[in-house]
Formats: structure tokens, C-alpha cells, sequence
């Protein structure tokens, strides 16, 4: 997400939280299948999670849900899961399973 994002969708946002960390919230609120408010109860409990995130406090519900608008407008979502899918296989971390044999 540092690749393809700004830090901020705005030069007047409140600079509390970056856009590739809200990000990364959000795929840990699809990985987890929470709701905002479910994750973060998650990030509350978990303040390890915030620090591998670079979080210094843990965001409101409203700024995720907001953060899921911005991101999902335009092109940078798309651009964003081109990068990790290409940057996985590279690194060898996805593997593709079909029946009981590797692909």
C-alpha cells in the first residue's frame, strides 16, 4: 500500500493515521470477517497488531468505514492487489491447491 497510496487523502486530513495503514486494517477486518466496530474490539485487545501496523492509537470505527470509501474509488485498489498478487508469487508465498496436488 506505501507504493501505491499517499500518505494522506487530503493535505487538511488530521494526519492521526496513513492511508496504507487504514489499509491494512481494512484487510485485517476482511481476513478476520469483522465488522468496524468488531475490529476494532480486535485492535483494542491486540496491541501488537497496532504496533506491527505503526499504529500509535487504534482508529474509530467511522474512520475506517471512511477510509474503505476512499479507497475503493478510482484505480488505486486495483493497482494495490496487482502489486501484492505479483509480489507474492515472487516470494513464493501463494501456492495453489487443487484437489490433493499443488499447482
Amino acid at each position: 500500500a506505501r507504493e501505491c497510496l499517499p500518505d494522506y487523502a487530503s493535505k487538511f486530513s488530521r494526519h492521526d493515521f496513513t492511508l496504507p495503514q487504514l489499509f491494512a486494517c481494512l484487510v485485517l477486518r476482511e481476513h478476520q470477517k469483522k465488522s468496524y466496530r468488531g475490529i476494532v474490539a480486535l485492535f483494542q485487545d491486540s496491541p501488537e497488531w497496532c504496533a506491527a501496523i505503526g499504529l500509535s492509537k487504534v482508529p474509530a470505527a467511522s474512520t475506517l468505514c471512511t477510509a474503505f470509501e476512499i479507497l475503493t474509488r478510482g484505480k488505486s485498489l486495483a493497482t494495490m492487489l496487482d502489486r501484492v498478487v505479483g509480489w507474492m508469487r515472487v516470494r513464493r508465498h501463494m501456492v495453489f491447491w487443487r484437489g490433493e496436488r499443488r499447482v
